[in-house]
């Protein structure tokens, strides 16, 4: 396979990969992990009100709400905290799974046309 066969496959992969990782922020969920979403709690009203944090991304999450900067229970990319590494990490896993379908899918097809 040459050099510009295999760009063909790893662009469009790593694109698609891309495109997966930021639209994978959509699925949220809460906590473990806690932050102070106020300071009125407690039985004399001065201590921090730790909530489980709202994040997104997936496999790993890397966007995490920011209490205090961000709305509350909203998730985005400008005011709330960014977990690159596990971005980079999300990209990875979504490139192998697209380069793998699509070398699956181009091993079917040049065998299928071989034996034609």
């Amino acid at each position: 396979m040459s050099i510009i066969a295999k760009l063909r496959l790893i662009i469009p992969s790593l694109i698609a990969a891309f495109a997966m990782a930021l639209v994978s922020v959509h699925v949220e969920r809460v906590g473990p992990e806690l932050a102070a979403y106020g300071n009125l709690c407690g039985p004399r009203a001065d201590e921090l009100c730790d909530k489980p944090v709202l994040k997104g991304g997936f496999p790993l999450a890397y966007l995490f709400d920011a209490p205090g900067i961000s709305v509350e229970r909203q998730l985005g990319f400008v005011e709330d905290r960014l977990d690159t590494g596990a971005l980079v990490l999300d990209i990875a896993i979504y490139f192998a799974i697209v380069l793998s379908a699509i070398l699956a899918v181009h091993r079917v097809r040049t065998r299928w046309f071989r034996n034609k």
